[in-house]
């Protein structure tokens, strides 16, 4: 579990350094472009893996069976992916991180209560309570602009 736990960290520390880059990337190419190489970068490295992986022997039955809608997997990750994009050009790293943390939080919590039927008061005062934060975080910011 500990394994585990340290992956989901690892993948927390790459996404917020993903989003640095791309964002450097669109103030250079622009939105759009930066998007763009971002995609076809990533798509390269996954064929390589894929390709690696499969021991060059791809079998493309999965591919035109599987049900329609696991496609929009790429779709919403691309539309997150300029909407993050937009939003750091327009807040603070740290604001932009925390508040993709309670968009996931909260769509997870939609997703198990609408999958899963699993819905528990804790788990919405835990977002409630990171949201609360980040507003007082702003909060505090703000006013410490003001007097500097």
């Amino acid at each position: 579990m500990i394994l585990v736990i340290f992956i989901a960290f690892l993948y927390g520390c790459a996404t917020v350094i993903s989003k640095m880059i791309n964002y450097r990337a669109t103030q250079e190419l622009g939105t759009w472009n930066g998007s763009l190489v971002n995609y076809v970068v990533a798509s390269v490295l996954a064929l390589i893996m894929l390709l690696f992986t499969t021991g060059f022997r791809i079998d493309l039955t999965p591919y035109v069976t599987a049900p329609l809608y696991l496609y929009a997997g790429g779709t919403f990750g691309v539309l997150a992916f300029v909407i993050s994009l937009v939003c750091l050009s327009r807040m603070k790293v740290f604001q932009s991180t925390i508040l993709l943390l309670v968009g996931q939080l909260a769509a997870g919590m939609v997703f198990d209560i609408l999958v899963f039927q699993n819905f528990t008061l804790l788990k919405l005062c835990g977002i409630l309570l990171v949201t609360a934060g980040i507003f007082w975080d702003n909060k505090i910011c703000a006013s410490g602009d003001s007097h500097a």
